[in-house]
């Protein structure tokens, strides 16, 4: 029993160095993307998701939020849905999103989908979607 009790002990031990020597989570190189989210409707559902989508930036450490089409900045067009399919009693609804620079160059389009009762599942798709985006801009 004494030789099994050693043995967990020294593996508890190389476990817990090897913890020590990892790194606590993804590391991102430079300052955060700023990124600003503005929408292209006016509709409730698209200002609800695009609220969501300002919250999972701001949730974000690769991101920080900004105003005013700073230089730099990613600007994030939440537009209204394109597409709507009963799922249940809820709709599934596909949003485009589009990316563009401060200076209103074109940077990239994705589309996301969700229900419009898990608006927070379009607006992580559209977090995920634009880091590569953010490295257009020379700043992620």
């Amino acid at each position: 029993m004494t030789g099994t009790m050693n043995a967990l002990r020294r593996i508890t031990t190389m476990a817990l160095a090897f913890c020590a020597l990892a790194p606590a989570g993804p590391a991102r190189a430079g300052a955060p993307v700023e990124v600003e989210v503005t929408r292209g409707a006016d509709d409730d559902v698209t200002t609800a998701l695009a609220t969501a989508v300002m919250q999972a930036f701001g949730n974000d450490d690769g991101f920080a939020l900004s105003q005013g089409r700073r230089a730099n900045s990613l600007i994030v067009v939440v537009q209204a849905p394109t597409a709507a399919a009963r799922a249940g009693i809820h709709y599934k609804l596909a949003f485009p999103i589009r990316f563009l620079s401060a200076q209103g160059q074109t940077l990239g389009f994705t589309q996301v989908v969700c229900q419009e009762n898990t608006l927070n599942k379009c607006a992580d798709q559209t977090v995920a979607a634009a880091g590569p985006v953010g490295n257009k801009l020379g700043r992620h």
